[in-house]
This record gives structure tokens, C-alpha cells and sequence, in this order.
């Protein structure tokens, strides 16, 4: 599990770099593949940790 939230911060961190590179060069691809790769290491991070988190045993109730 600690592996996933590295890659995903890795990947995090390598999509914001790529995005900045991209609009300081003014190349929008570059800039759009950065903003993705972000997002997938956010949805990385967020998977890696709902793994860890322990399920509920029981639904809340609806309040009906």
C-alpha cells in the first residue's frame, strides 16, 4: 500500500512539473498531459487509501 501513495504522489508532482513546463512554453498538449497525469495520481491516491480505510459493517440509514 505505501507504494501506491508514492506513485501517486510521484505522479502528482511529475504532472504539476509537466503542466508548468507546458505553459511556460506555451504548448498546451504538454500543459493538458500534465493536468491529466495529476489527476490520475490524485484518483491513485485516493484508491491506495480507501484500501487502507476499514469498510463499514452496516448502511447508514436513509432517515425515513
Amino acid at each position: 500500500m505505501p507504494t501506491e501513495q508514492i506513485k501517486g504522489t510521484f505522479r502528482i508532482i511529475t504532472g504539476a512539473a509537466r503542466a508548468l513546463w507546458g505553459r511556460l512554453l506555451q504548448n498546451g498538449a504538454m500543459a493538458a498531459q500534465g493536468r491529466v497525469e495529476r489527476l490520475a495520481g490524485e484518483a491513485m491516491l485516493v484508491c491506495a487509501r480507501a484500501r487502507v480505510m476499514p469498510r463499514a459493517t452496516r448502511l447508514p440509514t436513509t432517515g425515513r
